[in-house]
């Protein structure tokens, strides 16, 4: 049931995001003039909830506003083989692109597929909002937070996890512990009565919201099993990209 985990008062938040991503094996559509009109914005056929706040929860809804670029630019002349973009060409494209999201649609939040920037992407936290609460009803929960983690971390988790918490039966803390795990462990027994407990392997029969990536993409860690219903920042970045993909869009522009 929707009321489930809404057991005090919350305001109610809306947002927008923007996401830019490749359309693998893709050309630009014939016929489109992509130099005047620049790529097409879309978005999700629907909106997504979520729940967030460490101190005030609040619901809201997400949209999910998007571009796609195509993987090549074309053909070459002679043999027809793919042309890859020219890097300044698919930049320009891109922020273009981005710039009508923001004016015209209010995405405050960008994110990039990994394949697009050579930095590690932050993820908005609603985003990952949505991913957790796709898992519910749920009373259990584990946990990693990186080995080296203090008060930023453990905040950005306590955003997550407090609208849950005043049900929540079982905390467990997987992963190497830091500074924030044990601030963590504190918060929950003091705030909520709950005691965490350790585990050396992920269980199977609740969410695992995996904080404790290192941020780099090539490290990220694989899930351990497909029964697992991990809410990392890679697991989101694959919701994004899997739901933008799925055909249930609108153009907009």
């Amino acid at each position: 049931m929707e009321a489930y985990y809404i057991c005090f008062s919350m305001e109610t938040n809306n947002k927008n995001i923007f996401y830019m991503g490749i359309a693998s094996g893709q050309y630009p559509e014939k016929g489109y003039d992509l130099k005047k009109l620049g790529l097409p914005v879309r978005k999700i056929g629907r909106e997504y909830p979520y729940l967030l706040g460490k101190e005030r929860a609040r619901a809201g809804r997400m949209q999910i506003y998007y571009v796609l670029l195509p993987e090549y630019s074309g053909k070459t002349l002679f043999r027809g083989r793919p042309k890859r973009w020219k890097e300044d060409r698919a930049q320009r494209l891109l922020e273009e692109a981005e710039e009508r999201a923001v004016i015209g649609y209010d995405c405050r939040e960008q994110v990039s597929a990994p394949q697009l920037t050579r930095n590690p992407m932050r993820i908005p936290p609603e985003l990952m909002a949505v991913c957790l609460y796709q898992y519910r009803p749920f009373d259990k929960l584990c946990i990693s937070l990186p080995g080296e983690s203090r008060e930023q971390e453990l905040d950005e988790a306590l955003e997550l996890l407090t609208p849950y918490l005043p049900r929540m039966k079982q905390v467990t803390f997987a992963g190497e512990e830091g500074e924030a795990a044990g601030l963590l462990e504190d918060y929950l027994y003091e705030e909520f009565g709950i005691i965490m407990t350790r585990t050396a392997k992920v269980p199977d029969d609740r969410p695992w919201l995996d904080l404790g990536e290192d941020g780099s993409w090539e490290s990220y860690p694989a899930v351990s099993s497909g029964k697992i219903k991990c809410v990392s920042r890679r697991e989101t970045l694959k919701f994004l990209d899997t739901t933008v993909k799925s055909g249930y869009n609108t153009k907009v522009d």
